[in-house]
């Protein structure tokens, strides 16, 4: 051990020599803003890595998030945050085999194939570059997910979701600031604002105020909670009001919490009533406005689905066109001239347009032969969902901590049905939902099993007449 040391010293010794003769004879980068940014980011990636099951999720969300978000230095977050999910993937991957705490499961090798379909499907596509990009951003979201993001819950289940719902309070009085305050929309438009949150944040506030122990804290989650519903209703988006709704329907049937469910509804109604007593023109403007924006998003001649006949109808003709191995994954050509931007991966000017549900989007992309495993990944994520609400239903304890998971999946699911963002790996709430649904995997709770309680009758004697039965012959 002591002939190591000296060795250990010369080490650091000839590192930092190398380091100042580096900077030394690049001086003049120091004065770039990009350069100085990337020195920040490699050495908040390296103190993240240092304690990665404490510190990595959050750096990735807040990544992700950022990139997202109208807020200053978007742009630079826009590149990094492949930088940090490609470290996650990796460092998570090395992590988690040299210490298993679990074995992988069924859900990571369908994973696997989905990853494959992916790359299959780029090797026909017209941009078979971006298309391979895009299929390798799944792969490390994938990878992650079935390595690195394990390592940041399981064995601190508490600590983790105690952290989940203390960044859903963040997040919504931050943008109720920003919104009402400030008025600066800091989500985009209002689908994202929407999609924010009803899956980000509902889900997790819901269970958060429903299991909280102190009163303090309970009066605050729930203050929280109704900010959030008043930011879905605000952002007018409709997959987001419909996930709310089936959120909480869910929530409190499976739960038995019958009474919760009407006061919901009943609080509604109310704040209605009150609002009409005091400007009954203004709430019969509002109800117009509203019934105009959700139902038909300025389609009204064409429908309540007006606004998404068209992107399905494209969607359609292209999965006809391109029927076994699809357009490739990420990729969806449109009648403008594509481009190439890697730190923009999601979003190109070519191969991007709208298609009005992530699940026609996922077989447009693949193909109907692609399209196989993801559908199985889809399938056995609701399976995952079903336990964990049959569970709910014998047992009517909301402690569990894959209910939280099982919420944000739901609601997941249901507004992915109107919205692209399921399978676009460089949307926050894609690498969100797919982190909780893998997750969801290694905790959903086992099968309830009531134990068989033995009862010792008094024995009596038979009488002498009695005795056994003998068949007549």
């Amino acid at each position: 051990m002591n002939s190591m040391k000296p060795l250990q010293w010369a080490g650091i010794a000839l590192g930092l020599c190398l380091a100042l003769y580096f900077v030394y004879t690049h001086v003049q980068y120091f004065s770039d803003v990009s350069f100085l940014g990337g020195i920040l980011l490699l050495e908040v990636i390296i103190a993240s890595v240092w304690k990665f099951d404490q510190r990595f999720f959050v750096l990735l969300m807040i990544t992700f998030v950022w990139a997202g978000m109208n807020v200053p230095l978007q742009g630079a977050w826009t590149t990094g945050r492949w930088v940090v999910l490609a470290t996650g993937a990796l460092v998570g991957c090395i992590v988690w085999i040299r210490a298993p705490h679990r074995p992988f499961q069924s859900i990571h090798l369908i994973a696997f194939f989905c990853v494959c379909g992916a790359f299959v499907s780029a090797t026909v596509s017209s941009f078979i570059q971006m298309a391979s990009l895009k299929a390798l951003s799944l792969a490390l979201l994938f990878l992650y997910c079935a390595a690195g993001a394990r390592l940041a819950i399981l064995g601190r289940e508490g600590r983790f979701f105690r952290g989940v719902v203390w960044g859903c309070e963040i997040a919504v009085y931050v943008s109720t600031i920003c919104y009402f305050g400030l008025g600066r929309s800091i989500w985009g438009n209002p689908n994202s604002l929407g999609a924010a949150m009803s899956i980000g944040v509902f889900p997790i506030l819901l269970w958060g105020w429903l299991t909280s122990d102190r009163p303090v804290v309970k009066v605050r989650r729930l203050v929280a909670l109704l900010l959030c519903v008043y930011l879905v209703r605000f952002s007018l988006a409709r997959a987001g009001m419909a996930s709310v709704i089936l959120v909480s329907v869910v929530f409190c049937v499976c739960l038995h919490q019958y009474k919760l469910l009407l006061k919901m509804v009943a609080l509604g109604l109310f704040l209605f009533a009150v609002i009409g007593m005091w400007a009954p023109e203004t709430v019969s403007s509002q109800l117009g406005d509203l019934k105009d924006a959700v139902l038909y998003k300025g389609h009204k001649e064409e429908g309540v689905m007006g606004s998404r006949r068209t992107p399905w109808e494209e969607s359609i003709a292209s999965i006809k066109e391109h029927p076994l191995f699809g357009t490739g994954y990420g990729t969806s050509p449109t009648r403008e001239s594509p481009g190439l931007n890697i730190g923009n991966a999601s979003t190109t000017v070519g191969t991007e347009r709208e298609h009005g549900s992530s699940y026609i989007t996922i077989a447009e992309w693949v193909g109907l032969f692609g399209v196989l495993p993801f559908v199985a990944l889809l399938a056995m994520t609701v399976a995952n969902v079903w336990k964990v609400c049959t569970w709910m239903t014998r047992t009517a304890d909301a402690s569990h901590y894959s209910i939280p998971l099982a919420m944000v999946v739901v609601s997941g699911l249901c507004h992915a049905t109107f919205e692209d963002w399921l399978f676009a790996v460089g949307s926050y709430i894609c690498v969100y939902f797919w982190v909780f649904a893998f997750l969801l995997a290694d905790l959903v709770p086992t099968t309830v099993v009531v134990p068989a309680i033995a009862v010792s009758l008094p024995t009596r004697p038979l009488a002498a007449g009695f005795g056994p039965v003998v068949p007549n012959r």
